[in-house]
């Protein structure tokens, strides 16, 4: 009997472990599908509407695919190891995929402007926001959009109400670029912002 609930409780940790490598893996794949349909459509000096590739279709010229989703930029944060997609529009579902930008502010890297991009902490593959609360003051990071690549430094973190939406007007005399993600961990209590600022 010790031996048959042994044997099962192995069997079970390595379903498990199985599960989070493929899952892991699963977001990756659609991570790195995203990036390089960006890259395509900037390559080929096209505009308009970014689709998700899929496994048969080519990243050449137009990526195409069924389930279009708009992406704006890709943000590189090396010192979190984070490099992700940036969909236009924080809706549940672009949430699910990727990161995504708030709707209604400014395009980003606009003198006097404000961008902000919004992330869940997905704990159970290790994606997007789950590390933002580990940047520093005076850091720095890049966000590439269509038509360039923009360097940001890290001025100030807060953690704020949900409904202290404020802390997101522009500034004068600075390019404002806010990370937001739910704070704590596992909670939607609080919102941490991240707050940057263009230097290049």
């Amino acid at each position: 009997m010790k031996k048959w609930i042994g044997n099962l409780l192995i069997l079970t940790g390595a379903a498990l472990l199985i599960w989070l490598w493929s899952g892991s893996n699963q977001v990756q794949k659609n991570q790195d599908q995203l990036i390089e349909a960006f890259a395509a459509v900037k390559d080929s000096g096209e505009t308009g509407e970014l689709r998700i590739v899929s496994d048969d279709e080519s990243v050449k010229g137009k990526a195409k695919s069924t389930l279009p989703s708009n992406i704006e930029g890709v943000l590189s944060i090396p010192s979190i190891q984070l490099k992700s997609p940036v969909i236009a529009g924080a809706s549940g579902e672009n949430l699910n995929q990727s990161l995504a930008s708030i709707s209604g502010m400014d395009k980003p890297g606009v003198l006097n402007g404000s961008y902000a991009i919004a992330g869940h902490q997905s704990h159970v593959f290790g994606e997007f926001f789950n590390r933002l609360n580990e940047l520093q003051v005076g850091e720095h990071f890049s966000y590439e959009t269509m038509t360039e690549t923009l360097t940001f430094e890290v001025f100030d973190i807060q953690i704020v109400k949900p409904s202290e939406v404020d802390s997101l007007n522009p500034q004068k005399g600075m390019a404002l670029l806010s990370l937001i993600t739910c704070y704590p961990e596992r909670s939607n209590k609080y919102r941490l912002i991240v707050h940057s600022k263009r230097i290049d």
